[in-house]
C-alpha cells in the first residue's frame, strides 16, 4: 500500500512496535482477559495506550457496537503509515498473511467485507467555536498525540473547547476519526488547527 517509506516513519514505526509488543504482554484493563496485537493496536490508536483494553471492553469505554468499532479503526490504521505497519507486524506474529483480516476481529467470514468510514466536519454553533484550553502538540503523530490528547480532554468539564495546534501530517486523518469514535465533537479542522469539544455525556 505504501511504496517508500520515510526515516522519520520508521522510527515511529519502530517505537509503535516497542509499545505493542509490551501491551501484548498485559491483560485488558478491565476485563483481565489476554489481547492479541491488533487489539494492542487498536488501544494505542484510541489513546488508551497505558490502559490498553481488548476488543469488547474498548467498544464498551466507547460506548459503541462492536463491529462498528473494529471496521472504523481498521479503515484508520490502514489509512496511516505507522499503524498500518503496526498491523502488519500483528498479522506476521500471529500467523496471518498481509491482507488476510484476522480470525480474532473477524471470526465469520461473512463479516470480512469492510466499507471505508468518510470523515465528515461537524457543524455546530458559533458558541462552542471558542476554546476554554488550548495545547500546542507539535510534530507528535501516532498513538502519542491521541493518549495525550484523551489525557487533556478529560480535564475539560462537557462542553467545554480543546484549541489544539498538531504538525504531524497523519493529524488529519487521526484527529477526525479519534473524535467520531469517542464521542467529541471536532468543530473546525483547518490542518494544523484543530477546535475539539468534549463530549457531554
Amino acid at each position: 500500500m505504501f511504496e517508500e517509506i520515510e526515516p522519520e516513519d520508521q522510527v515511529a514505526i519502530e517505537s509503535l512496535i516497542c509499545d505493542l509488543k509490551t501491551i501484548r504482554e498485559i491483560n485488558c484493563a478491565d476485563c483481565g482477559t489476554a489481547m492479541c496485537g491488533h487489539e494492542a493496536l487498536m488501544s494505542v490508536t484510541m489513546g488508551f495506550k497505558n490502559a490498553p483494553r481488548c476488543w469488547k471492553c474498548l467498544s464498551d469505554v466507547l460506548e459503541q457496537d462492536r463491529v462498528a468499532v473494529r471496521n472504523r479503526l481498521f479503515t484508520l490504521i490502514t489509512r496511516r503509515v505507522c499503524y498500518n505497519e503496526g498491523w502488519l507486524w500483528a498479522n506476521r506474529e500471529e500467523g496471518f498473511e498481509p491482507e488476510a483480516l484476522p480470525d480474532c476481529l473477524w471470526p465469520a467470514e461473512s463479516e470480512r467485507s469492510i466499507s471505508p468510514v468518510v470523515e465528515s466536519e461537524v457543524s455546530v454553533p458559533d458558541i462552542y467555536r471558542k476554546s476554554t484550553a488550548e495545547w500546542d502538540a507539535g510534530d507528535m503523530g501516532c498513538g502519542d498525540l491521541v493518549l495525550e490528547l484523551r489525557t487533556r480532554m478529560l480535564s475539560l468539564k462537557p462542553g467545554q473547547v480543546m484549541r489544539l495546534v498538531a504538525t504531524n501530517p497523519g493529524a488529519e486523518e487521526d484527529l477526525p476519526a479519534w473524535c467520531r469514535m469517542t464521542g467529541n465533537t471536532l468543530i473546525t479542522s483547518r490542518h494544523p488547527v484543530y477546535m475539539i469539544r468534549r463530549k457531554t455525556i
